[in-house]
């Protein structure tokens, strides 16, 4: 949230000519309430990221075969980060959040493995900037420590996912989103990881 993700699979995608799978946020009726009243629909609003990533994953399988793709956001970050920070705060008890894990891991052996995750590195002061900045009105509330346990957890993820090769870029100062020189470092960076890949 505010690294510029969006912004970077839109540029790299058009650099790369790779079919872009953008997240749809802006479908998800449950978002602003979430933001309102976390505790009252956490498990709503990330089962709907859950629902349509699953989508986007059963559709990626064939369109891998014509071309190649990239992904605004990773189901697995939705999984181990995003509905993780709801269980971990209390606002997906329990029972939702085996619920959730059993859809998840029903699905999961059908998703193609990425050949890479590319990771904006940005520190919470930055992202407090970006989403100010943006004007987002639900997200504008959104308190600093809940920020900071995304920001763990996105962390704590990619040092335990063993399977999937990570490139981390540090975005503090790498205006990516109105700098042409930040875009091109960006650009360059990612062809030198995917040529040594494959």
């Amino acid at each position: 949230m505010g690294s510029g993700k969006t912004t970077a699979a839109r540029i790299l995608a058009k650099a790369l000519k790779f079919q872009l799978l953008e997240e749809n946020f802006g479908e998800n009726a449950f978002l602003p309430r979430f933001y309102a009243d976390m505790k009252r629909w956490a498990f709503h609003s990330q089962t709907f990221f859950l629902m349509e990533k699953i989508t986007q994953m059963l559709e990626t399988r064939s369109l891998l075969e014509r071309k190649s793709i990239i992904q605004d956001t990773p189901i697995q970050q939705d999984a181990f980060s995003y509905a993780k920070a709801q269980h971990v705060l209390g606002n997906i008890d329990d029972a939702e959040w085996k619920l959730y894990q059993k859809i998840y891991h029903a699905f999961e052996p059908q998703f193609p493995k990425p050949n890479l995750i590319v990771f904006l590195d940005t520190s919470v002061e930055e992202v407090e900037k970006r989403i100010d900045a943006r004007g987002r009105g639900y997200e504008q509330k959104i308190p600093q420590s809940y920020l900071e346990l995304l920001d763990m957890l996105n962390h704590k993820w990619l040092v335990e996912q063993k399977e999937i090769p990570v490139l981390t870029i540090q975005t503090d100062d790498l205006p990516i989103v109105r700098s042409k020189k930040a875009q091109d470092l960006l650009i360059s960076q990612v062809k030198k990881k995917l040529h040594v890949l494959v």
